[in-house]
């Protein structure tokens, strides 16, 4: 008798789970408009840019993911025309429903992308979509197949079979095709299901908690002025995107907008990362500064996860770093790459660079500066400064290219928050 109920237990738990699973496919998760399906999404750069500025992203973005032709798939940008700020995409991908050693049963999506820009968002759009597939003698069309007219039971709680796979898979690669978009501009994504052709966002977390993370996608890598740096030992980060796990950690305030996440778990690879867009932030409450970073690592000192950073004895950011106790680095996505540009070209002797970055400043934890635009912020405590000498340089070709001003002073700091959005 308990062995029989526990099993209608264990059923009952296992449907319940697998009709969650299906919800963000079910009745008005697949749009329509006059007819027709057309997916649209409206993504907002998380920060100040010209029309002009986020045009020439979307361009860079849509060369990089459809000016290609790999497996088989011709992938292509139809259009960009700068004085509309449109750009139109032609767009194909394989669905692999089921694959053993007899069969293989897949289609072809293919699909139209729409952007425009207006007023600092992309307006997203993916519309005539059909589907190239062999059990059909014709294309089959996304309103003949994953409407709900079409997909759905009478009831509208169920998906019907053969029509399901259609609707599952072409709903899953809108949401990736929008994610990626947000990634690129804001360096997180806020996305959730499409539900009536909007990806829904999730809330702010101001309160850590376990949960999953996508990594922000690469960007093209630009140099800008240095004045200090940080990089990094990537053989304890991984090369490629990963999943980040989020992190509860005791004793630690929270940051709004953010959650943390254990140091070993910063994603992607760090040289990467300095190579687009960083800054380190510096300084007391009565004297800060902020800096761009090209140089520097991550590691382990005395058992600590630690960050190197490595600063001109010349420049001003040096005198900040001196008088504070803890710093910040922060990564950004290219949407910003004009506020780094002018905090690596100005001095911040005679200027106020957090005022004129444009920046939001925002305040860690323990005290330190950072800002509200940054995807992830690491925050350091200073734990060792060393100027370093020329004799310590092995490699003497090295010093041919080294700064007339000085030999640089080696800054390691103790990561002791990792935050990200």
């Amino acid at each position: 008798m308990k062995k029989s109920l526990l099993f209608a237990l264990c059923t009952i738990v296992s449907l319940a789970i697998g009709a969650q699973d299906k919800t963000k496919y079910l009745k008005g998760a697949v749009p329509e408009i006059d007819g027709k399906v057309v997916f649209t999404k409206t993504i907002q750069v998380k920060g100040q840019i010209s029309d002009s500025q986020l045009y020439t992203l979307m361009d860079k973005w849509a060369k990089e993911n459809y000016d290609i032709q790999k497996d088989g798939l011709k992938n292509r940008v139809l259009l960009s025309n700068q004085e509309t700020n449109t750009i139109a995409c032609y767009g194909e991908k394989y669905f692999e429903f089921k694959r053993n050693a007899l069969a293989l049963d897949r289609a072809k999506m293919t699909y139209q992308l729409i952007l425009g820009i207006q007023d600092g968002a992309c307006n997203a759009t993916i519309r005539t979509i059909k589907y190239d597939y062999s059990d059909s003698k014709k294309l089959l069309v996304a309103e003949e197949m994953i409407t709900d007219e079409y997909a759905l039971n009478k009831k509208g709680d169920k998906l019907n079979r053969y029509y399901d796979k259609f609707r599952e898979h072409t709903i899953d690669s809108v949401n990736s095709i929008f994610k990626s978009i947000d990634l690129y501009l804001n360096g997180f994504s806020s996305s959730g299901a499409v539900v009536s052709g909007e990806v829904k966002p999730t809330s702010a977390v101001s309160t850590p908690v376990v949960e999953k993370k996508v990594e922000p996608a690469p960007l093209p890598i630009q140099k800008v002025d240095v004045e200090g740096a940080v990089t990094v030992d990537t053989s304890v980060l991984p090369s490629q995107p990963a999943q980040i796990e989020s992190v509860t950690i005791t004793g630690v305030a929270t940051m709004n907008g953010y959650r943390q996440i254990a140091p070993d778990k910063i994603p992607g690879n760090i040289i990467k990362l300095l190579g687009d867009w960083t800054l380190i932030t510096s300084g007391t409450a009565d004297q800060s500064n902020v800096m761009t970073a090209g140089w520097g690592g991550l590691g382990i000192f005395l058992e600590k996860p630690v960050s190197f950073c490595f600063i001109n004895p010349e420049h001003y950011s040096i005198q900040t770093m001196d008088k504070g106790e803890t710093y910040t680095i922060s990564f950004y996505t290219e949407a910003y790459k004009d506020a780094l540009r002018y905090c690596g070209s100005v001095s911040g002797r005679d200027t106020d660079k957090i005022k004129g970055s444009g920046l939001t400043p925002i305040k860690t934890p323990s005290g330190a500066t950072a800002f509200a635009e940054a995807w992830m912020i690491f925050e350091c405590k200073k734990i060792v400064e060393q100027p370093i000498h020329k004799d310590a340089i092995v490699d003497k070709s090295l010093t041919n290219n080294w700064n007339k001003e000085g030999y640089h002073k080696m800054y390691i700091g103790e990561i002791v928050n990792v935050w990200i959005k």
